[in-house]
């Protein structure tokens, strides 16, 4: 099953390589190009990314790259309220950290049928995350994040959303789908951690030469 997941990526990795090659093309020519950051939550934890969008003359496909600093929340990991230091503290807490580098598309089916400033897209995207497992049980960060084991997995995350823009100064894109983080190998006994994503991404657009 991973070989056969692995083989999928690679191929949709050999798509977006067309794509980020034509794009780059049509998007010397375009203003419709945007870069930015936001914030991620989901269902397994929370962060934060920064993503560049180039899109194409009739603002209809972007395509996206992105990077994210993902904080895997643990099961059973809550919030208490501790008496003797009367500060809330973190118990069954989960030292693992995800940093997925993502390619990908935004398609806007209704591009020019609708208002300009408000725009829905189905998005798909695939890449590579790097897993950094630090170690439960300890308290300084040193022991936490100084052995800390790291490999290499494939990503990919599957939506849609809209994107509501402003004059073509900036815009703001709300997403909503499933992150596909499988591991290669198991972290903190788990070897999968997809699941539902909020992405909210605050963008500004790119000013050409030209303007």
């Amino acid at each position: 099953v991973k070989s056969n997941w692995m083989e999928v990526i690679k191929y949709c990795m050999k798509l977006l390589v067309i794509f980020f090659i034509s794009f780059s093309i049509s998007a010397g020519q375009s203003s419709n190009t945007r870069y930015g950051a936001g914030l991620d939550i989901g269902s397994k934890g929370s962060g934060f990314f920064f993503n560049y969008l180039m899109g194409n003359l009739d603002k209809n496909l972007d395509l996206v790259c992105e990077g994210r600093y993902y904080d895997i929340k643990g099961e059973t990991e809550m919030y208490v309220y501790d008496y003797w230091t009367n500060q809330y503290t973190t118990i069954s807490g989960q030292n693992l950290i995800l940093m997925p580098f993502m390619v990908g598309v935004n398609f806007h089916p209704f591009a020019g049928q609708i208002a300009n400033n408000f725009s829905p897209f189905l998005t798909l995207r695939g890449g590579t995350t790097f897993v950094i497992d630090g170690k439960e049980g300890v308290e300084s960060y040193k022991d936490k994040w100084g052995n800390a084991k790291t490999h290499w997995s494939p990503a990919g995350f599957i939506g849609g959303g809209i994107e509501f823009r402003w004059y073509s100064q900036s815009s703001i894109a709300i997403h909503i789908g499933s992150d596909i983080l499988k591991l290669n190998q198991k972290a903190d006994d788990k070897d999968d951690y997809s699941g539902l994503l909020v992405h909210i991404a605050f963008n500004r657009f790119k000013k050409n030469n030209t303007d």
